[in-house]
């Protein structure tokens, strides 16, 4: 077992902090594009998983990772393989239902309506639960309580096999200190970098060598066919404008769903700040008081507070006049937060002291806490219903554009007659697609491969809709003119050159030093790293995972018998020391290791139950398209 989570460390350590993410209950449908997805997927001991939930499934679960992580892009999710991760989870969970139903293991309705009844989200005030709020909650995600229901009674099914599967998995406390001091341990090294702009000015390339490496290598300098297209982009949000919503149905919706336009209490302040550190000399404390108290005399003379802040304060934001712009509570230190939330609009702070120093703090506005007007929110209601009756409609759009396609009309045919608006890419090639869309690779390959003026027969289904996409113009690929490339070639010729030197001293370095021949220029250039664990990253040095591994694996005092790449050169290093955490450390967190590892324990067997599962399952994927990325 430890061999197992020492190998996989890396990767349960990410497991831990994308937890958040991963915990998601993939049946929780927020509603879906109503077009003809009817279909089977995949077949799993000959039951069917739909093209529909997997769909379901990829908008739901795709929603609630980017609502925890908004930075997340398209390139990512396929960098992750996401629709092969939704796939997966689908597939287990028919075979875990399968079993389920052979072990007798079920969910009662009894066990369901305490569940759901107990859910936070679904109390009132007093802690009871409210129907309205229930149905209200399930409305704005797009749910109907029979639809939550299932899939709720679903989850807490996973929940009791996986319970059942796991239960003799018991962490032993020898294997858990064992595994906290292997994760917990520490190396430092003592190195020397050959850094390849030493030998930048020994470098000398010529016309003859670039036309060589150029010859050789024209694949690299190959600009890629490419095309151009024009597409019409189907998408509630897009066609949420477009639909009439009433006066009735706003205010409905802003009294359905209060809870969403509520707003914390807020101030906007501009300050002035004179640093002092807390443990500075008394003389430095009492001439930061003395400055602060002056310009505070400035202020009460009539100087204007951003000028004095932009003149004397020590903060980044004195180039702003010392705006701060606007905060909540929590956000501020506790000194100066309880001094602006204290001030009305226009007033001006004694000097305040918190851990940075001397403050005065001119509060500009106060928000208080409440609901927002509904007038305030009126547009984003709108938009919000809006896309939910888009959603209605996106079907018979969908089949409108393809009667008008298959008649002999063009995209700019259906925009007019239907209202709608046609967009047109740049050129791009089939490796990087195009920089207006996020398209899938198939589809992007989909477009190469047609002929010019040739539409989409069926619409390409994105993130957030579906676009019909027609291509307009083809230019085919080239080798780039030698002229064109040759200051990048030089470039690439003198970087390779200087770090094979790089690379070629540090090697005679490293034998001197294992010889112990080195000279005391050389001892004198060795540097040693700050601690760092197995995880690769080096302070100075960046992420060098080969580093890493090798300083762990031999005794502190050896040279290891390699060079090491970094982004400037290369390195050779000794381990200086290697680090056990101290035994107080574990027995403080002894409780979280035990219960961490008792979670991989169990993880362990689950994952060992699933992959027994899938091995002994008949399984066959029908539509393998739909799983390309």
């Amino acid at each position: 077992m430890l061999d197992v989570l020492r190998d996989n460390a890396q990767s349960w350590i990410v497991k831990l902090l994308f937890a958040a993410i991963v915990i998601v209950f993939v049946f929780w449908g927020v509603g879906s594009f109503t077009s003809d997805r009817e279909g089977i997927l995949a077949m799993v001991n000959d039951q069917p998983i739909l093209i529909n939930d997997f769909i379901r499934a990829y908008e739901t679960t795709a929603q609630s990772v980017r609502e925890q992580n908004p930075d997340l892009t398209s390139a990512d999710l396929r960098e992750m393989r996401f629709k092969q991760q939704i796939f997966n989870q689908l597939l287990n969970s028919q075979l875990l239902l399968q079993k389920a139903s052979d072990l007798g293991l079920s969910v009662s309705t009894a066990e369901l309506q305490k569940q759901i009844t107990s859910l936070p989200v679904f109390l009132s005030e007093d802690n009871r639960f409210d129907p309205q709020i229930y149905e209200g909650v399930l409305r704005s995600h797009r749910m109907t309580p029979a639809q939550f229901e299932k899939d709720f009674q679903h989850n807490l099914l996973m929940e009791k096999i996986e319970n059942y599967v796991s239960l003799p998995a018991r962490p032993n406390q020898e294997e858990v200190l064992e595994f906290f001091n292997y994760i917990r341990s520490t190396a430092r090294v003592d190195y020397l970098k050959v850094a390849g702009a030493d030998f930048k000015d020994q470098i000398e390339i010529n016309d003859d060598q670039i036309e060589a490496y150029y010859n050789e290598n024209l694949s690299r300098f190959m600009e890629p066919e490419k095309i151009r297209a024009a597409y019409l982009k189907l998408t509630p949000r897009a066609l949420a404008p477009m639909q009439n919503v009433t006066m009735e149905e706003i205010e409905r919706y802003y009294q359905t769903h209060l809870s969403e336009f509520t707003r914390e209490e807020r101030v906007s302040a501009r300050h002035i700040l004179i640093m002092v550190d807390e443990d500075a000399a008394q003389e430095d404390q009492t001439q930061a008081l003395e400055k602060i108290n002056r310009i505070r005399a400035e202020l009460d003379q009539g100087t204007g507070f951003a000028d004095l802040a932009e003149k004397y304060s020590d903060c980044p934001s004195a180039a702003q006049g010392g705006d701060l712009g606007s905060f909540r509570r929590g956000q501020m230190v506790p000194e100066f937060e309880q001094a602006a939330f204290a001030l009305e609009p226009g007033q001006i702070s004694e000097p305040v002291r918190t851990m940075f120093g001397w403050h005065l703090i001119m509060v500009e506005e106060h928000i208080p806490a409440g609901t927002r007007d509904l007038d305030e929110v009126r547009a984003q209601i709108r938009m919000r219903v809006g896309e939910e009756k888009a959603m209605d409609q996106l079907a018979d759009i969908m089949d409108d554009i393809l009667e008008i396609i298959f008649t002999g009309g063009d995209l700019a045919d259906a925009a007019q007659r239907l209202n709608l608006e046609t967009r047109t890419t740049g050129f791009f090639s089939r490796q990087d697609g195009p920089r207006e869309i996020d398209l899938p690779e198939t589809a992007v390959h989909r477009l190469f491969n047609m002929a010019v003026t040739e539409i989409t027969e069926t619409p390409i289904m994105v993130e957030d809709g579906y676009i019909f996409a027609q291509k307009l113009e083809a230019v085919d690929a080239r080798v780039r003119d030698l002229e064109e490339v040759k200051p990048r070639i030089r470039e690439t010729l003198a970087r390779q050159k200087s770090m094979d030197m790089a690379r070629e001293n540090a090697h005679d370095y490293l034998k001197k030093f294992m010889a112990g021949e080195e000279s005391d220029q050389a001892t004198a250039r060795l540097q040693t790293s700050s601690p760092f664990d197995r995880q690769g990253f080096i302070p100075d040095l960046g992420m060098v995972p080969g580093l890493a591994r090798a300083a762990f694996a031999v005794s502190p005092g050896q040279w290891l018998d390699n060079t090491f790449q970094v982004t400037e050169g290369y390195v050779v290093a000794r381990v200086a020391e290697h680090i056990s955490p101290a035994p107080e450390e574990f027995e403080e967190e002894k409780d979280f290791w035990l219960e961490q590892y008792g979670r991989m324990q169990k993880e362990e067997m689950f994952q060992s139950f699933i992959t027994m599962l899938r091995n002994q399952a008949k399984i066959r994927i029908l539509r393998p398209e739909i799983l390309e990325n």
